[in-house]
């Protein structure tokens, strides 16, 4: 009998590459330049009004003291770079995207920080401009990532004590993959999850612990209108006006207010939390 466990790494790489396939081949904004900069304001929004109720940075503020220092990959508008940097002595923050960078430079100023470097570029390819740190995090970063072994092990590279990392249990169409399936006639390519994460880490030798950890649900909208933009972005920006009147129908008949905001009832995505001792403390 051969060896029948699973390839993670491998599982991994194959669920990316059907999405990106699947994006390519039906999303005709699927090749624009930063995918983020038509919703980096909206996401900017969800992180102000979550405030600092977020697992992820009660964790890092718990563990940080005045002489830490983090690098957070993929640090956005600076969910966690901006109220981590008040407690430590330097935060790093990776950042691919213009429109993000443009956030996140504008609330290094707001707050007077001067204890924050922005690197731009994508990871691995921006670890040589890194120094190693403390702390590593990576929040809902890795779904597109195609190659996810160099990209832990270039985390797990840089990090002193510790690397932390948090995906969605789910799908972020969770709500809409069956509206995906009625408009293409396929179903939806899904993304790896937190569990996938927690698996490639043991695989490549990491000891990861797992905490389930509840994640604030991106369906909430200002207007119906808002909510249509948003979902027919998420499920490929199908060209078709009748997909748009389904989309319509689908949102009028299931969205409820909440709290001034549309949003979806059924919608409690829940997050994974994967974390390891670096390879330095281990050895």
């Amino acid at each position: 009998m051969g060896d029948r466990s699973i390839d993670w790494v491998a599982r991994w790489r194959a669920l990316v590459e059907e999405r990106h396939e699947q994006g390519r081949r039906l999303d005709q904004q699927h090749r624009r330049s930063d995918a983020w900069a038509g919703r980096a304001q909206r996401f900017a929004r969800h992180v102000a009004e979550g405030g600092t109720d977020d697992p992820l940075l009660r964790r890092l503020l718990a563990l940080a003291t005045r002489e830490t220092t983090v690098l957070d990959v993929g640090a956005g508008p600076g969910r966690h770079a901006l109220p981590i940097a008040r407690v430590t002595r330097a935060v790093t923050a990776v950042e691919p995207s213009g429109a993000m960078r443009e956030l996140l430079i504008a609330g290094v100023e707001r707050e007077g920080l001067r204890n924050v470097t922005i690197v731009p570029g994508e990871w691995p390819g921006a670890r040589e401009s890194v120094e190693p740190a403390d702390l590593v995090v990576c929040s809902h970063v890795l779904y597109p990532v195609v190659e996810v072994e160099p990209f832990l092990r270039a985390l797990d590279a840089v990090a002193r004590r510790g690397c932390y990392l948090v995906m969605r249990l789910g799908q972020r169409e969770g709500p809409y993959l069956g509206l995906f399936e009625q408009i293409w006639g396929e179903p939806r390519a899904l993304a790896p999850t937190a569990l996938d994460l927690f698996n490639v880490a043991h695989q490549l030798g990491f000891r990861a612990n797992f905490e389930v950890v509840p994640f604030p649900s991106w369906h909430s909208f200002e207007s119906l209108e808002e909510a249509i933009r948003y979902v027919h972005g998420d499920v490929l920006n199908p060209p078709d006006p009748t997909a748009e009147a389904r989309i319509r129908a689908f949102l009028a008949e299931r969205l409820v207010e909440r709290d001034g905001k549309l949003a979806l009832p059924a919608d409690a995505p829940r997050a994974g939390l994967v974390s390891w001792e670096s390879s330095r403390v281990e050895g």
